[in-house]
């Protein structure tokens, strides 16, 4: 694991997750006009749409100064474990932007999170059906994260707003935003 303390740009521990530039960000969110949610412990989301066609959702990483505080670190830590997610349930980790205004990039999840569906009321309830899929979906996703990750990430928090819905209602555990302990833990490997 000596490799969570390199920069990214010296390893090839992630090589499905892409190296975006700053102006690239700007651009795909069209100087960051389309917020998708506003506030809340992770940021500020916005939807981005890529000139090679990918549509994704953008958040700032962190806060302050990255070079302040341990911030650096701390920073690829965090891409060094999102990029090696990959289930089918768990919001994909699709990119990143160094530098002073540092973003990640995800997956765009077109019908928003669980809670918008459930108490939105001028959308469509969900069906009985659809609801039980989705606790069998969240259900495969922690399953993941527990048994099958080295080193399991043992702490997510999960709820309605952390559980996003895709086009087909196919739920997927996003903002795996409690990982301090996780990330401490890999820290001292």
């Amino acid at each position: 694991m000596g490799c969570l303390h390199q920069r990214l740009g010296r390893t090839r521990a992630l090589p499905f997750v892409r190296r975006f530039k700053p102006s690239e960000i700007e651009a795909a969110t069209s100087g960051f006009s389309t917020a998708l949610e506003t506030g809340g412990p992770r940021g500020t989301a916005y939807r981005a749409r890529f000139a090679d066609g990918l549509v994704a959702t953008v958040r700032r990483a962190g806060g302050g100064d990255p070079e302040q505080e341990g911030q650096e670190g701390a920073f690829y830590r965090e891409l060094q474990l999102l990029g090696r997610l990959n289930h089918r349930h768990v919001v994909r980790l699709r990119g990143f932007s160094e530098g002073h205004n540092r973003f990640l990039v995800f997956d765009q999840m077109e019908n928003r999170s669980l809670k918008e569906c459930l108490h939105d009321p001028l959308r469509t309830p969900l069906n009985w059906r659809t609801r039980l899929q989705v606790a069998i979906d969240v259900a495969a996703a922690l399953e993941y994260l527990y048994y099958f990750c080295d080193p399991p990430v043992f702490h997510v928090t999960v709820n309605s707003s952390n559980v996003m819905m895709d086009a087909d209602f196919v739920a997927k555990v996003s903002h795996i935003g409690t990982l301090q302990t996780m990330l401490s833990v890999l820290a001292r490997q």
